[in-house]
C-alpha cells in the first residue's frame, strides 16, 4: 500500500473534520432513505386498504342482490302441507332424522314436488390405491427442500 501512495502521490486524510463529514453524510443518506421508504409504504398501505374496501363493497352488493333473488323462492318453513308427511325412517343409525329432513328439503327446493327421496346412505370411501410403502416413497420424494 505504501508503494501505491508513493506512485500516485495520494495521501489519506485522517483529519477529524473529514471523518465527521463522512459520518454525518452517511447517517444523513441512511436516514433520508429510511424516511423515503416509510412514506412509500404508508401510501402503499393506503392504496391497498382502499382497494380492499372497494372489493368488499362490491361483494356486499353481490350478496345483497343474491339475497334479493333468494327472496323470490318460497320459504319451506312457512309452507303448509295438506296431508301430514309420514315420519322419515333412519336408513343408518349414524344419520339423524334432522339430517335426512335437511337433505329432503334441499332436494325438494331443487327438484320440486315430484321428487321423492327413497333412501339416504353414507358414501363409503375406497381404500387407498397405493400401499403404505408406496405412499411413504411419494411423500419422501416430493418433500420440499
Amino acid at each position: 500500500m505504501n508503494l501505491f501512495w508513493q506512485a500516485t502521490a495520494l495521501r489519506p486524510d485522517n483529519s477529524a473534520e473529514f471523518t465527521a463529514t463522512v459520518v454525518i453524510a452517511g447517517l444523513g443518506i441512511v436516514l433520508a432513505t429510511l424516511m423515503l421508504l416509510i412514506v412509500i409504504f404508508y401510501f402503499f398501505g393506503k392504496i391497498v386498504s382502499s382497494v380492499q374496501q372497494n372489493a368488499n363493497k362490491r361483494t356486499n352488493q353481490k350478496k345483497n342482490s343474491k339475497k334479493a333473488a333468494q327472496d323470490d323462492y318460497p320459504d319451506i318453513s312457512k309452507m303448509k302441507t295438506e296431508t301430514p308427511l309420514p315420519p322419515v325412517p333412519l336408513t343408518e343409525e349414524s344419520i339423524s332424522g334432522e339430517v335426512i329432513a335437511a337433505i329432503s328439503a334441499a332436494v325438494y327446493m331443487l327438484e320440486g314436488e315430484k321428487a321423492v327421496v327413497t333412501s339416504v346412505t353414507r358414501k363409503r370411501t375406497a381404500a387407498p390405491s397405493r400401499s403404505v410403502w408406496a405412499q411413504a416413497a411419494v411423500i419422501e420424494n416430493t418433500r420440499p427442500f
